[in-house]
């Protein structure tokens, strides 16, 4: 069940208890950017949900720039120090937050976002959990709705920074994952990080994403399954499909 945290910019008192020795973390290395490509009007009233939006990086992107800066961005995360952080919500980035496992979302919950944003999130889940996320997004989102994700390419190292910060590691997506779920924008960062926006057709696909739980999977391996797949990696460079 989500627990709403943040209503209309304002801090929803006595949602949840604040821990007192855990602090908000999480900055995505996805290229954020591509968010102003995913669609071909900007200046129409957009709605985003950041899904695991740990720090924030993605919403002040978005409120950054003049021709999105009118978007509405609500955010989930299931790190609770996140859906709390008290210079975040006073940044006025997000319009609602929410606390909770994206596992749990409603199907209807999704119907309200044009774009649908996932940022280095499904590697720190398992393999069949992965699965059911994308395969629940993809299914529950409008049609004219879009799905923006991010994540290493490869098996990249990373471990709990502090006890139940959902930081480290399960699972690596190679290339051939992504490609097959026909994306229609793609972006790569250092080190081998990539983005990709899907469609609602991504569903009749969705049998092809198939994660790895392979931890040998290094960086070498991953650019080379990328490669193989047709797509140049040149950082920040935004290749339509």
């Amino acid at each position: 069940m989500l627990i709403q945290t943040v209503k209309d910019f304002q801090f929803v008192s006595g949602a949840i208890d604040a821990p007192s020795n855990l602090h908000p973390f999480g900055q995505s290395l996805a290229p954020k950017p591509l968010i102003f490509y995913v669609l071909d009007d900007n200046s129409r009233n957009v709605s985003v949900l950041d899904i695991g939006f740990g720090a924030g990086g993605l919403g002040a992107l978005i409120r950054s720039h003049a021709g999105t800066s009118h978007w509405a961005i609500d955010g989930i995360d299931g790190f609770r120090p996140n859906c709390l952080n008290v210079n975040l919500i006073s940044q006025r980035l997000y319009r609602n937050i929410w606390f909770g496992d994206t596992r749990e979302l409603d199907p209807g919950f999704l119907r309200s976002y044009s774009i649908i944003c996932l940022l280095d999130v499904i590697e720190h889940l398992d393999i069949e959990s992965a699965k059911y996320v994308i395969r629940l997004l993809l299914s529950g989102m409008r049609d004219d709705a879009f799905l923006f994700i991010s994540t290493p390419l490869y098996f990249m190292p990373q471990h709990s920074f502090q006890e139940g910060d959902l930081e480290e590691h399960l699972i690596c997506v190679p290339a051939t994952s992504m490609v097959g779920l026909s994306p229609t924008l793609v972006c790569i960062n250092e080190p081998l990080i990539a983005g990709f926006v899907l469609n609602k057709a991504s569903l009749t696909t969705v049998d092809l994403f198939q994660p790895i739980s392979n931890r040998n999977f290094d960086l070498a391996t991953g650019t080379r399954v990328l490669e193989r797949c047709g797509i140049p990696f040149l950082p920040l460079k935004v290749f339509k499909y």
